[in-house]
């Protein structure tokens, strides 16, 4: 971290104060500033865990910029204007700050700016040198003529997040890429050396393929995406993106042998189900494009039909033409291409390949009959009255489904893959690994006493007690403990093995935010959001806490002291274990620094605790800050409240003194009144 950096940030849209931090990749978070969504790195976040980030290089944004794609005037950072629509990129100004120049009427999202954004002059030389290594071996010209775009493109560096996507893949940019700054014109690296034209391509070998930008986007054939730069063929009106054009290829030559011994790939096939002949291809790189039996992306060999693109995966490539299906026994199910048939089973459209019985009028799509013909027909129902009142039938959904938040009743986890769905129209869903949980285990997040499954949480106001968030869905509780357990977190695996702890732990991106939080076992600082936790102990990690150095030296010992998961003194007993710094009892089991050579072995908290000290020495100092701040705010603002209140109370006595000079006025103006006699 630069030394510039502030570790702490006063943001004036925000009331707490802001704290640089480094978050894990598991951690999925929205920057408030551009409205861009990202997973771990630098960021600043609130204190006191209000769930609100910045990206750290929106915080070093300048006030104004002069940006080449709009050099008449500056480009002012102002609040954005919904309405209108980002001059870089194709998505409207939606997010809090844009650049914009009032007088012309033009926007940029601060990503797309900062993106394409030259480096300052005075950082210019800095950046270069930065660069020249990773440069030297394949970027000797900074700049390229391409096909697809009228001026030279110069290499540069995007690290900064935005919306600007590659006008040849049109993915988002990021890393190296080629551009024109001044007509924001992007392209990835790989995009930008691709080639002008492809002769001979075993999609379409009859005709050359040119490659360009085009002004209405099109269909690629075997991928079905849109696309605004393809690989065309004018006179057959064929048109591949770029990645499936560059991708596929003849598949590579097989040894004799090989081909001899095995013959699940052939060079065609003639498929029972479709019409035409299946050639053999191959795919460099995983596609867009699915396989029309299976729905998984093409990558490898593969069989394809050009002009009719039905694509299927080497192993999917012999279907068979007849079976029979425990849903429907009375008669064989035939293998055809129909895409107006409902699938029996998951109630979808058919996709390309259908098995179905044509006296009955019942239809599976492929992959469903293929994934569920060994399944006898009692496991594809489901009768228990203690999951559902109703009978439930086995169903494949895919991960664009339709359905209600409320329908899955087992857990907060989306409707995919296989599910129970209630046959009664109720709507009510239940993921077929959750109506398979055991109803009673024994798990390390309770050791203690065994977990009982229960289909709803037996007291809704006590929260689970791993991630303390409410209690709902599919329950473990322990009926001696009087605890509960959401079933995703009891079946949660461990994902990480730490030497400061014999247990492993499991990582939470967040716990219920109206309770009480735990407390990280490093910095003292709550956990609220992207730590590791230990259940049973209560041990908790931020993911910023949890580097080591894995070699230390300690004023104790004349030796370096190497960070070890496991050490047993063989000469004591398992459990008398000593830390030779602290000469208190430690675990075997968890982690140490130790120094073979001479037998030594030290807690990890007596050998760096001055780091720990520090840390929470700064954490304190800048709550204390905060605290300071706010009672600063409220004493000047009593302070303000006071001085009116004065000021209010000599105006009033004011006013009293003028009514009071009022009325002796007036009671003489009667007096003189009465002693007039009338007419």
């Amino acid at each position: 971290m630069n030394a510039k950096t502030p570790r702490l940030l006063k943001y004036p849209f925000h009331e707490h104060a802001l704290v640089l931090k480094e978050l894990s990749k598991n951690f999925s978070w929205e920057c408030h500033f551009c409205s861009l969504s990202s997973k771990g790195g630098l960021a600043y976040g609130c204190i006191e865990y209000c769930e609100f980030f910045l990206h750290k290089s929106c915080t070093e944004l300048p006030p104004e910029i002069q940006h080449p794609s709009h050099p008449q005037h500056p480009l002012v950072l102002s609040v954005s204007k919904p309405t209108r629509r980002c001059y870089g990129c194709p998505y409207p100004l939606r997010c809090l700050f844009i650049y914009q120049c009032r007088d012309c009427q033009i926007g940029l999202h601060v990503g797309c700016a900062a993106a394409t954004l030259p480096p300052p002059e005075e950082e210019e030389e800095e950046h270069k040198d930065e660069q020249k290594h990773e440069d030297r071996d394949h970027h000797e010209e900074d700049m390229i003529e391409h096909f697809a775009h009228d001026h030279p493109l110069s290499s540069f560096h995007v690290d900064a997040p935005n919306y600007i996507e590659c006008k040849v893949c049109g993915k988002g940019i990021s890393g190296r890429v080629y551009g024109c700054r001044a007509c924001i014109f992007v392209l990835h690296e790989s995009c930008a050396l691709g080639p002008r034209e492809i002769m001979n391509h075993p999609f379409h070998p009859q005709h050359r393929l040119a490659g360009g930008c085009l002004e209405d986007s099109v269909r690629c054939d075997v991928c079905n995406r849109y696309c605004s730069f393809a690989y065309s063929c004018n006179e057959c009106h064929i048109n591949l993106d770029a990645k499936c054009a560059v991708s596929i290829v003849h598949p590579p030559p097989r040894d004799h042998d090989q081909s001899r011994s095995t013959d699940d790939m052939r060079d065609q096939i003639n498929d029972l189900s479709h019409p035409r002949q299946l050639t053999s291809l191959h795919a460099k790189m995983e596609l867009e494009a699915t396989c029309n039996l299976c729905r998984k992306k093409i990558s490898g060999d593969f069989y394809c039909s050009p002009g009719c693109p039905v694509l299927l995966h080497q192993s999917c490539g012999g279907l068979p033409q007849k079976i029979v299906h425990p849903l429907h026994p009375d008669h064989p199910l035939i293998c055809q291409t129909d895409l107006d048939r409902n699938c029996s089973f998951c109630s979808g459209y058919a996709e390309a390949f259908v098995f179905k019985c044509e006296e009955c009028h019942f239809s599976l799509h492929a992959g469903c009959a293929l994934q569920s013909v060994s399944a006898t027909k009692e496991e594809l129902t489901l009768n228990s009255e203690l999951l559902h009142e109703h009978p439930m039938r086995l169903q494949f959904l895919t991960k664009g489904h339709r359905y209600n938040s409320g329908s899955i009743v087992c857990c907060e986890c989306p409707a995919e893959g296989l599910v129970y769905v209630c046959t009664n129209y109720c709507s009510t869903m239940i993921h077929k690994t959750c109506a398979e949980l055991p109803r009673e285990l024994e798990h390390p997040i309770h050791p203690q006493h065994p977990l009982l499954l229960s289909f709803e949480p037996l007291d809704k106001s006590n929260p689970c007690s791993a991630c303390l968030e409410s209690s709902r869905g599919f329950t473990y509780y322990c009926d001696y403990c009087k605890i509960q357990f959401h079933a995703h977190c009891v079946m949660r695996r461990p994902t990480l093995k730490h030497p400061r702890h014999e247990h492993s732990l499991s990582y939470f991106k967040e716990i219920g935010r109206d309770l009480y939080g735990a407390q990280c076992n490093v910095c003292y600082d709550e956990c609220r959001i992207d730590f590791y936790r230990c259940v049973p102990c209560n041990y908790n990690l931020h993911f910023s806490c949890l580097p080591l150095p894995p070699l230390v030296k300690h004023e104790f010992h004349f030796h370096q002291l190497v960070l070890c998961d496991r050490v047993v003194d063989d000469f004591y007993d398992y459990e008398e274990q000593y830390c030779d710094v602290c000469e208190t009892l430690r675990h075997p089991e968890q982690g140490i620094y130790y120094c073979e050579e001479c037998n030594y072995d030290a807690h990890i908290d007596c050998v760096i605790p001055k780091a720990n000290l520090e840390k929470r020495r700064q954490m304190e100092d800048i709550k204390l800050k905060q605290l300071d701040e706010q009672i600063a705010s409220k004493e000047a603002g009593a302070e303000t409240l006071k001085t009116k209140m004065e000021l209010a109370k000599k105006e009033w006595e004011m006013s009293k003194e003028k009514w009071e000079i009022a009325m002796k006025d007036l009671e003489e103006l009667k007096k003189k009144r009465r002693e007039i006699p009338s007419s």
